[in-house]
């Protein structure tokens, strides 16, 4: 019986974390990361920077929009030059954050 209730728990356990990623590193207490995403090989002037987070509490909760294109459109940026990524983890997923950094020129 005991075994089994460790199958059970290990089961679950793998199902509550499976398909969580917080960036390309992390930390069990806290982490805060940039990384660099796509690059325009153009000579597109980067005079506009603009970012957009999706939330997530507890992996119950979450909300947002960082879309690229969506962030370039409110932001009027017509040409985008580079499109980076922020991540923050508190807690090991009792708060995320991912965060898209859009780079380009204004209309």
């Amino acid at each position: 019986m005991k075994n089994k209730m460790k199958l059970i728990l290990l089961s679950l356990t793998l199902l509550l974390v499976t398909n969580c990623a917080s960036g390309p590193v992390g930390g069990l207490l806290y982490s805060d990361i940039k990384y660099p995403g796509t690059t325009n090989g153009t000579d597109i002037k980067s005079n506009t920077q603009a970012e957009r987070c999706i939330y997530n509490v507890l992996g119950i909760i979450g909300a947002g929009n960082s879309g690229a294109g969506q962030i370039a459109k409110d932001n009027k940026i017509s040409r985008i030059s580079t499109i980076d990524y922020r991540s923050l983890n508190v807690l090991v997923g009792v708060f995320r954050m991912q965060c898209t950094v859009v780079t380009g020129e204004k209309e």
